[in-house]
């Protein structure tokens, strides 16, 4: 079995990958894990998960994921951030398949948040939230 948030960024990844929505926006090669402000615009980052055990049953275990992504893009304000923002949440959806895990309820985008970088960079933070399942 993958570890739950490592399997969430991994389909999250491969979800934006095929929307062509996002890859008008981005190159695939700049959506990726990664924690420090990238150096090629516009781009992705897959941030830190967090897991946290919502239920412990015999031979079955729910967990609650936690997924930030950090979108990142130069120039303009923050339009281009937005735009990219947008076209992520829209990828996203609900009905995204994680392998190994069952979503009981699919994926949720918590928030958003949009600033500007002291570099004048839009930086964008996505938090998304996943109830998994899975089998022992």
């Amino acid at each position: 079995m993958n570890e739950p948030s490592l399997a969430l960024q991994t389909a999250i990844r491969s979800r934006l990958i095929a929307s062509p929505h996002v890859m008008e926006l981005v190159d695939a090669k700049h959506i990726r894990d990664g924690d420090t402000r990238p150096e090629a615009f516009p781009s992705i980052i897959l941030g830190a998960g967090q897991v946290v055990v919502a239920g412990h049953y015999s031979k079955y275990r729910n967990v609650t994921c936690y997924l930030d992504l950090h979108i990142w893009a130069e120039g303009d304000g923050l339009e281009k951030t937005k735009a990219l923002g947008g076209a992520v949440w829209t990828a996203i959806g609900r009905d995204i398949a994680v392998p190994g895990f069952d979503l009981t309820d699919g994926i949720h985008v918590e928030r958003s948040i949009y600033m500007r970088d002291a570099s004048g960079c839009g930086h964008a933070v996505i938090s998304l939230r996943a109830l998994m399942g899975y089998h022992l």
